[in-house]
């Protein structure tokens, strides 16, 4: 990452912004905005901002990219971003190399104590913003406290909406997940054009494999159900997220704003339509699931779930909305304790 663009990184991420806390931040994006040209942008009356750039020929979408300006962690007096090297801890189903150092960008209050660095998602804000600076027509929606129920964009301008082809989101940590269901809400047509389209690019430009996965909330599971084109969340490099101990990577950020980059590219400015239906749960607890499958290291339960065995945990998925959770092997011995103290209490009864 060039100087310039990380003295920009460094600057956002010293910004306080705690959910219903985000005055700083949002006035911190508006100053930003206002310094790049062509760059037209508003706040709603929730603070929520919109950002457009560059105008359409006739049969052209706009690209929209997306994040929220909340973080979790609590406001401290000063937010000092520290520069140093660290391995990758394991994120939501994948292990990194333990000889690979990335260099980082981390936190410490005044007491030299660590404190969040918020890339939860400030990496995402940054991303966007840079991407403003590098694209020639794009939008952006930056939508206040996501980490409480995604209020910011559940009240989304509509309007803002109606000459967008597509939506990405950077809001899930690591530098492998791609948010395939959001809340139970489809975010693209499984195996349809758009996600074809995309998925070798990014898997390029992030230079690993993608791991598609449900996300329990963000805001474009909101926008999906409000709007008739793909949407798609990806990472954007921040690590430990929600602790003090969080981190984000220059490189995988860096990686994140060439892919943005790079599925305009392959996008275009074309609408990717795909309309939301609410999930049809007729049926839900009928045994009528048959398994076809010879992977050994899948196995069903009812109708309901199935469960795949990953080298360090287990994938549950909902085998009618998608949704998916990961649990690691230390997830597991947590829930089989859990589960044999409740099924004693239940069978005492």
């Amino acid at each position: 990452m060039r100087q310039e663009e990380l003295s920009r990184f460094k600057e956002l991420l010293s910004v306080p912004s705690k959910t219903y806390l985000e005055k700083m931040m949002v006035a911190h994006i508006e100053s930003v905005l206002s310094e790049i040209d062509g760059v037209s942008f508003w706040k709603d009356d929730f603070d929520n901002v919109y950002a457009v750039k560059g105008e359409l020929n006739d049969g052209e979408y706009y690209p929209m990219f997306v994040a929220h300006t909340d973080t979790v962690h609590q406001i401290v007096d000063k937010i000092n971003v520290i520069e140093g090297e660290k391995v990758l801890p394991p994120t939501f189903g994948k292990s990194f190399p333990q000889d690979e150092v990335h260099q980082v960008l981390y936190a410490l209050d005044n007491n030299d104590l660590p404190t969040g660095i918020g890339g939860d998602d400030k990496a995402g804000i940054f991303i966007c913003l840079e991407l403003l600076r590098t694209l020639d027509k794009v939008k952006v929606g930056l939508f206040v406290s996501e980490e409480t129920g995604c209020h910011g964009s559940s009240k989304c301008d509509l309007d803002f909406l109606t000459d967008v082809g597509y939506i990405v989101q950077y809001d899930a940590p690591g530098n492998h997940l791609i948010t395939e269901t959001c809340s139970g809400v489809r975010l693209f047509e499984k195996n349809g054009e758009f996600i074809n389209k995309v998925l070798p690019v990014i898997e390029k430009t992030m230079e690993t494999e993608m791991m598609l996965q449900a996300h329990p909330y963000t805001d474009v599971s909101q926008l999906k159900m409000k709007t008739d084109v793909s949407c798609i969340n990806i990472s954007c490099g921040y690590y430990n997220m929600h602790t003090p101990s969080e981190f984000v990577s220059i490189q995988d950020v860096e990686k994140a704003i060439e892919t943005g980059d790079y599925i305009v590219r392959e996008l275009g400015l074309k609408k990717y339509e795909y309309k939301y239906e609410k999930p049809n749960y007729g049926g839900f607890f009928y045994n009528d699931y048959e398994d076809d499958s010879d992977d050994n290291n899948d196995y069903f339960i009812d109708s309901q779930i199935s469960i795949k065995e990953e080298s360090d945990g287990i994938m549950i998925e909902s085998n009618y909305t998608y949704d998916q959770l990961f649990l690691s092997d230390d997830d597991c011995v947590e829930l089989y304790d859990y589960l044999k103290t409740y099924l004693k209490r239940k069978l005492a009864y």
